[in-house]
């Protein structure tokens, strides 16, 4: 990481991009990457599945990593964007201002029992220390859905950019009512007001974004080409000081608007884009494209479309991140809800207990698969039938038996979640399983 080069405080920053967060990060990372290379920007990539120039992906990590932070410097690219593990950044550390962007995307929400994990302190001390190395002229995103996040506004000199679920969150309210930059949802559409258009609209004046020098350049004519090669949208702005940039529920991957967390994955990646000088036009466009693809975001809400039923593969590890999932799922309101899922060996039998609950508020069946013990077993549907309607529970020996299970009993218009120990797997099972019955 030190290979981002230690920048002076007085010389304005790199189009770098830093993105963290216990998450949502890569999927802002690919958002952001999506919409910078249909802006027909030279982009490198550093993420969980490898680093990628301009839509390829390069052999190794550490070394075409640091050949794009050198053509960046160079001139030679526009945007290098780099996923952060928090691990490695607070046993690492980052430079100082070598970032002229970075977002925090989440660290548990508002469940205040998240905070004593001890994943969870090695996550807080990382983000602390990805707002230092925002440069004082840079931006830093943050959400301010998630009070951890929001008070590191307090320890950056960075310019702060908000985003929220609603507009009455008393730190929005405070961005709209004194011009500060902000993002947020409004009656199910996603608003940005001028504050944060105008940093885009500064950056692409002063040629932070370097198109015409790029020596590496995107083919404009390429699929993902959906934006116009404009700086700004100035003529959108003439009816006030706010914007609706799409409705939520046109970006598939909220599943019509009622996954919360994919809403602030889109905002978050939005607010990124426009402080980077990034059209509207282009943001609009690849955000009502946009699904997790599973070849590099492999158990990140992967949605696929099987004879009329909708499966999703999710890795959400703990009680905090299946809230907002089997919230969304139920706002959704399928004719049934199957739910494939492990004994999460990491979480305690307390923790457990709480999955149960959580899980029991669908309407349809769970499959436990795996080799769970009479202790966990126990746990988990303590907890399940502390709803009022509980749903079945049923045991499978493996991923496979319990998939093959829950398609044989499932219809048109059902929905099956699985919340796999290994996405990977999940994805090659149910493909088989696929070709299998096609």
């Amino acid at each position: 990481m030190k290979d981002t080069g230690k920048l002076n405080h007085n010389r304005s920053p790199l189009p770098l991009v830093a993105i963290t967060g216990t998450r949502g990060k890569s999927t802002v990372a690919w958002l952001l990457y999506q919409m910078a290379r249909a802006r027909q920007l030279a982009t490198g990539l550093w993420c969980t599945s490898g680093v990628f120039m301009n839509g390829h992906l390069l052999e190794g990590e550490l070394h075409p990593w640091t050949a794009i932070v050198r053509a960046l410097v160079a001139g030679e690219l526009d945007l290098a964007i780099q996923e952060l593990e928090a691990p490695v950044v607070a046993s690492v550390g980052l430079p100082e201002a070598s970032y002229g962007y970075a977002a925090i995307t989440t660290l548990c929400g508002n469940d205040d029992s998240c905070l004593f994990a001890l994943e969870t302190r090695y996550a807080a001390r990382a983000h602390e220390i990805v707002a230092r190395a925002v440069h004082p002229m840079g931006t830093l995103v943050l959400n301010a859905d998630d009070p951890a996040v929001l008070e590191l506004a307090e320890r950056s000199d960075a310019r702060i950019v908000l985003f929220g679920l609603h507009p009455e969150n008393p730190a929005i309210r405070r961005c709209r009512e004194t011009g500060a930059p902000a993002i947020w949802c409004q009656e199910g559409a996603i608003v940005a007001n001028r504050a944060l258009w105008e940093i885009g609209a500064r950056t692409a004046s002063q040629s932070l974004l370097r198109s015409e020098k790029s020596t590496v350049l995107v083919a404009a004519n390429t699929a993902e080409n959906h934006g116009e090669a404009r700086p700004v949208d100035s003529q959108e702005w003439d009816n006030g000081p706010e914007i609706q940039l799409l409705d939520a529920r046109d970006a598939p991957c909220t599943l019509g608007g009622t996954l919360t967390f994919q809403i602030q994955n889109v905002m978050c990646a939005a607010a990124l884009a426009l402080a980077l000088g990034v059209p509207l036009t282009t943001i609009r466009a690849v955000a009502r494209t946009f699904l997790p693809n599973p070849a590099v975001l492999p158990g990140a809400c992967n949605l696929f479309p099987l004879q009329g039923r909708d499966v999703l593969i999710d890795s959400a590890r703990y009680p905090w991140m299946l809230r907002p999932l089997i919230r969304g799922i139920r706002q959704r309101n399928p004719r049934n809800t199957f739910v494939i899922v492990h004994d999460f060996p990491w979480l305690t039998t307390q923790e457990l207990h709480e999955v149960g609950r959580i899980l029991g508020k669908i309407r349809g069946l769970i499959i436990v698969y795996g080799a769970a013990s009479e202790d966990r077993l126990h746990a988990l549907r303590e907890g399940i039938v502390q709803n009022p309607m509980p749903p079945v529970v049923a045991l499978q020996q493996s991923l496979s038996h319990a998939l093959r299970y829950a398609l044989s009993l499932s219809r048109s218009g059902d929905l099956c979640l699985i919340l796999a120990d290994n996405a990977l797997d999940a994805i090659t099972t149910l493909e088989r399983i696929e070709f299998e019955i096609a």
